[in-house]
């Protein structure tokens, strides 16, 4: 299993140790690629950003472009590209496409968005730690279950209208969220939208959010609240996996976990982002 445990961890029994080069690998016959948008501005900032619309920074973009093409240079080629509806969302993904000849479709779905949370949103995250304590701040930050302060009712309907939530239904944007409401928003998504695609004979490159994506995993591979919990993905790192799609029922993974295109590079990234509390 390619995904990296929290600080507390010592070894996970499931990390699997092939290094995926241009050569054929498992990322050959992956159909889903999930990659974490590039950094972001509030990502330097180590900011709380959930559902605030920011860009990314400079180093962000060269992230993408090289992802994209590292990806290319395997001869993994997408049939479509799917997004959230937030700017380093969709911004990674038309960066990634660069990397192909011929134009990748693009699909936007709010349900992709990053995790909102709630009051915290545009806080330091060391400040949040240091006014609510560490155990509170874990809570809400890792467990499947901790769902942070709500915004104002007078900030949400402002939030409301500005983009790229002016155009999207009230339910795209909440007070606040748990992880477990981001697994339950993106399991219909998983279901329709990505089994889909997967039954189609599509492969699909899925650009989204640190949390949005672990909600996809989640779902993917059948994790715990436990094994959520350890969870981190880097960014701009490309994640293989292998699905089957059992007759109506939810997308499962061959192999659970999936495979890193840089594994080496993605478990130690990964480790830094668990040191600071975790994606």
């Amino acid at each position: 299993m390619s995904h990296v445990l929290g600080p507390d961890a010592t070894t996970d029994p499931h990390t699997r140790s092939e290094t995926l080069g241009t050569g054929p690998g498992p990322h050959a016959t992956a159909n889903v690629m999930l990659v974490r948008h590039g950094e972001s501005v509030a990502n330097a900032r180590h900011l709380f950003t959930g559902v605030i619309d920011v860009g990314l920074t400079p180093a962000g973009e060269q992230e993408c472009v090289l992802a994209g093409q590292r990806l290319a240079g395997t001869g993994w080629i997408p049939d479509v590209i799917c997004t959230s509806e937030l700017v380093r969302g969709w911004r990674t993904a038309e960066l990634m496409r660069t990397a192909w000849p011929s134009s990748v479709p693009v699909a936007r779905d709010w349900r992709l968005n990053e995790r909102n949370y709630g009051a915290l949103s545009g806080f330091r995250k060391s400040e949040i730690a240091e006014r609510f304590g560490h155990e509170r701040f874990i809570h809400w930050r890792r467990s499947l279950e901790g769902r942070p302060p709500p915004l104002a009712p007078g900030t949400l309907a402002l939030w409301r209208t500005l983009s790229p939530f002016d155009v999207l239904p009230p339910e795209a944007l909440t007070a606040t969220e748990s992880l477990a409401d981001v697994v339950a928003r993106v399991r219909p998504w998983v279901r329709e939208i990505l089994g889909g695609h997967v039954a189609a004979g599509r492969r699909v490159l899925l650009v989204a959010h640190g949390n949005s994506l672990r909600a996809v995993c989640a779902v993917l591979d059948r994790l715990d609240g436990a094994e959520l919990a350890a969870l981190n993905l880097p960014n701009a790192r490309p994640l293989a996996y292998r699905l089957r799609t059992p007759t109506g029922g939810l997308p499962e993974s061959q192999v659970r976990g999936g495979d890193y295109l840089d594994p080496g590079a993605a478990r130690a990234e990964a480790a830094a982002i668990a040191a600071e509390g975790g994606t």
